[in-house]
């Protein structure tokens, strides 16, 4: 049987796209009939034989696009040829000239060549990513190339590098970035059958800053199923209060007539206020990423929470709620980074804006976040404006993306500001944040 193929459906299986036997031989026809050469030819028959569903058809589109991710490349012309470089005269192995050459479309190829050779197709787990990293490059000839700098290295020891021996390593740097980014993106079409829910605790298991930009749409798929999840817990709490708790002591006071038979029983019930969200981001540089995946988690909770607000800031604040309602989450998110972000954090400044605009909102139903790092720059952290935030509100909570052993390093002031907050998290994983998420829901009410 076609490995192609095989390969191709094992793929969409692990995208819990459901191809059976039968179907995989009816593809197995529609291949020998019209073969690989025309790509939308291809697709195109493929989605009517093998996904079902208006959702299994959204995924097949992706999958086959990821899958035949190299055709395109070659046939639209996305990279292009550059002149020799005058200095490939000077190298012997062929990875250097290619490097040199920097032809783009021909280093894609030999890397796929590469990971083919390395059967990178039987990757099954996460921590095998780096072995086959490994495999591909010494396919692709990076230990010759590795001694030929350790040549040029030993011609040039007491001089700076010559631009021959700079140029080879920044290319082999980016050499090393590209493979790891194509073994990573194979990893996720040819993981272990359970390839969604395998993606899924890879997902929530990473440092969020270390989160590819290209997996944003399937991390948001998992940030809503989190969501949801969460949405039940906290509707279950709700339907639980509704039905009310026994309440023995006036239930056995109210039948003491009846010789204490229970004829009539008395419930009790606890009132939950509607809980306020006030949610500020730090979304400078160092924590801009973290930022992206709290706006998206918090914003898929708005089915829990009605009332939620968020704020955004690097050296000044400001509110992008209504962004959230009227556009598209990417697009809102997008917008707010880019209007806010990318200026130098301080903290003083965005916590004046922030009381500035919400002083009359902040009482005992309201909880704020704060999502930051800490690092004011070596700026006056007037702490005293947190502390007017902490003493007008129910809760005040600092979730942390560093890892605490960075807490209170270099100009973190995690310290002074933890003082004027009801609990301080580290969340640097999607996993933390639902957890922390999970604890404010149940503590907001």
């Amino acid at each position: 049987m076609d490995r192609v193929l095989t390969d191709f459906v094992k793929t969409l299986r692990n995208a819990n796209i459901q191809v059976s036997p039968a179907e995989t031989l009816d593809a197995m026809e529609v291949i020998e009939k019209i073969g690989y050469d025309n790509r939308e030819l291809l697709k195109n028959t493929l989605s009517f034989t093998l996904p079902k569903t208006l959702e299994e058809k959204e995924k097949f589109d992706s999958c086959f696009e990821d899958f035949f991710n190299v055709q395109p490349l070659q046939k639209k012309g996305l990279f292009q040829t550059r002149e020799p470089s005058q200095l490939s005269g000077q190298v012997n192995s062929d990875l250097a000239h290619q490097l040199l050459e920097d032809n783009q479309a021909d280093i894609q190829l030999s890397i796929s060549k590469a990971a083919e050779k390395a059967e990178i197709r039987e990757i099954k787990y996460f921590t095998q990513r780096a072995v086959f990293s490994r495999r591909i490059l010494d396919i692709m000839g990076v230990g010759s190339l590795e001694e030929e700098l350790s040549h040029l290295g030993q011609l040039n020891e007491n001089e700076l590098p010559s631009d021959l021996e700079q140029q080879l390593r920044n290319q082999l740097t980016q050499l090393r970035e590209r493979v790891s980014d194509y073994v990573q993106q194979q990893f996720l079409l040819h993981g272990d059958v359970s390839g969604e829910r395998l993606r899924e605790q890879v997902f929530k298991s990473m440092n969020m800053g270390q989160i590819d930009r290209s997996y944003l749409h399937e991390v948001h798929s998992l940030v809503r199923k989190m969501a949801k999840k969460l949405s039940n817990l906290h509707s279950r709490r709700k339907k639980n209060f509704r039905r009310g708790k026994l309440d023995i002591r006036k239930t056995i006071r109210d039948n003491w007539v009846n010789e204490s038979i229970l004829f009539n029983l008395r419930w009790s019930y606890k009132k939950i206020d509607k809980p306020k969200i006030l949610v500020i981001c730090d979304v400078s540089g160092s924590v801009g990423a973290y930022a992206r995946f709290m706006l998206m988690f918090i914003f898929s909770l708005t089915e829990v929470v009605s009332k939620i607000r968020a704020f955004v800031f690097s050296s000044y604040l400001g509110e992008v709620t209504d962004e959230f309602k009227s556009s598209q989450l990417e697009e809102a998110i997008e917008s707010a980074l880019s209007k806010y972000g990318g200026g130098s954090t301080d903290y003083a400044h965005s916590f004046s804006d922030f009381l500035s605009l919400c002083l009359d909102d902040l009482d005992k139903k309201t909880t704020v976040i704060i999502l930051g790092d800490a690092r004011n720059n070596f700026g006056p952290d007037k702490a005293f404006l947190l502390k007017s935030v902490y003493e007008r509100s129910k809760q005040v909570y600092w979730l942390n993306p560093e890892g605490k052993f960075r807490w209170n390093t270099g100009d973190s002031i995690m310290n002074t500001y933890s003082a004027y907050c009801t609990k301080v998290f580290e969340c640097g994983t999607l996993e933390q944040l639902e957890r922390v998420i999970y604890k404010l829901l149940k503590t907001a009410a």
